[in-house]
């Protein structure tokens, strides 16, 4: 972050997606005006740092759901603070708020790495651990997203994914109401971020059933505490109401789909694409991912604990992906929609690294300088990500193996791209 140093670039960090997630600080608390109807002063200053959309009577929307705002507020704050007293203007885009927004990606991420740590820990062997965090981190695209791209909301949703997983577990050996209180919170967050995140709750219902008698008991167990469960839930919707609150003042509806012509096609999910197109699959680009799937196969036997909350997880999670109409998630490094669940994938490739530390000499000491190499492979095409010589969209197989491994593009390049068609993916067409 340091080296980048993106807060002193212009129409960086506060960018894309950013921008809405963003605007909901600056508009309540600078602008005072949720409306949003202050960016029509007439001065153009507004133009890049507000992208509403219109409903149909007229008023402006902000796109996206306000959970990132929750975030990044007290660093939004800190740097009000700052821009008074060191002279900036307090704009709510001035560098102090954009450096301390850069700031608060390290914090949360550096939070979810020391759940996810407390999480593991309960289960393997500190070599485990170590080996499992440095290749959740280097040798997957969450290193880009928590380092450079640092105020996207995937290395967000990856620690609070962590937590949440710290806190089931947490429960289910002392069941409180206090620990039903925090899974209600953070499960409500994580849905008020990205809303087909709520299947994260699939994982607390299935914890530690094994069975179709322990899905049973599971049940019986809620029936006989039903405060826990009514903690739990009353504090998931609380999380959702200055979402609905907003939703109602500026459409006149407490729910409001802002996302126009962009939905879902779940009859015709591109799983194949998502998971292997060389445009964004996510096994293109995060292989060492397809060691924690090994991982998932072998918990059915040794640790049954994680198998199915996990299974059905990331079942749902790859449909809901990769049925959205942009299935390769605009301009990214690989498909950056699956970074949420490495968080829980981390346990599976635990399970993996676990079984390999008892295998032979000659087969552990091969599998583990693959996955050595498949981390630098993947902080190369990172750096290479980051200077474009992967595209962020447009990449095909002759572009991919063209620039594999090489420090420069090689000449006429963008030739072998292939662009998205944006307008013919958004009605379910192929879009090339």
């Amino acid at each position: 972050m340091f080296n980048i140093h993106y807060w002193t670039k212009e129409n960086r960090v506060i960018w894309q997606d950013v921008i809405s997630y963003y605007s909901y600080l600056p508009a309540t608390f600078i602008y005072k005006d949720i409306s949003l109807e202050f960016i029509n002063d007439g001065t153009g200053f507004y133009s890049d740092k507000f992208w509403p959309l219109k409903t149909p009577e007229g008023k402006y929307v902000i796109k996206t759901t306000m959970g990132m705002s929750f975030l990044y507020a007290p660093f939004f704050f800190l740097g009000h603070v700052a821009a008074n007293v060191l002279g900036y203007p307090a704009t709510g885009f001035s560098m102090p708020y954009i450096f301390l927004l850069v700031m608060s990606s390290i914090f949360y991420f550096s939070l979810g790495l020391y759940f996810l740590r407390k999480v593991l820990e309960n289960y393997f062997s500190q070599k485990v651990v170590i080996f499992t965090l440095i290749t959740i981190v280097f040798g997957t695209n969450l290193y880009l997203y928590a380092a450079i791209e640092a105020a996207m909301p995937h290395a967000y949703l990856f620690s609070l994914f962590a937590a949440f997983i710290y806190l089931t577990i947490k429960w289910y050996k002392n069941p409180k109401v206090k620990s039903a209180i925090l899974i209600g919170l953070v499960a409500g967050l994580i849905t008020l971020i990205r809303p087909s995140n709520v299947i994260i709750l699939v994982f607390f219902f299935l914890w530690d059933v094994k069975s179709f008698s322990d899905l049973q008991k599971r049940l019986l167990l809620f029936l006989k505490n039903p405060k826990f469960i009514a903690a739990l839930v009353l504090c998931f919707f609380i999380i959702l109401i200055p979402q609905l609150a907003y939703w109602k003042f500026a459409t006149g509806r407490w729910c409001y789909y802002s996302y126009s012509d962009e939905g879902f096609f779940f009859l015709n999910p591109q799983i194949i694409n998502g998971l292997f197109s060389y445009r964004k699959g996510w096994f293109v680009y995060t292989p060492v991912m397809l060691f924690a799937f090994t991982g998932l196969a072998l918990s059915f036997k040794k640790f049954r604990t994680f198998f199915f909350p996990t299974l059905i997880f990331i079942i749902l999670n790859i449909y809901i992906i990769t049925s959205w109409w942009c299935w390769w998630y605009g301009g990214s490094y690989g498909n950056r929609a699956f970074i949420d669940s490495y968080a829980i994938l981390a346990i599976s490739y635990a399970v993996f690294i676990d079984w390999i530390l008892i295998q032979k000499k000659i087969f552990k000491i091969t599998v583990q300088t693959v996955i050595i190499l498949l981390i630098l492979l993947n902080l190369f095409q990172t750096w290479q990500a980051y200077g474009n010589d992967i595209h962020y969209d447009s990449m095909t197989k002759k572009a991919y193996w063209k620039v594999f491994l090489r420090l420069e593009k090689p000449d006429r390049f963008e030739k072998l791209l292939q662009s998205p068609d944006y307008e013919k993916a958004k009605n379910g067409k192929k879009e090339y």
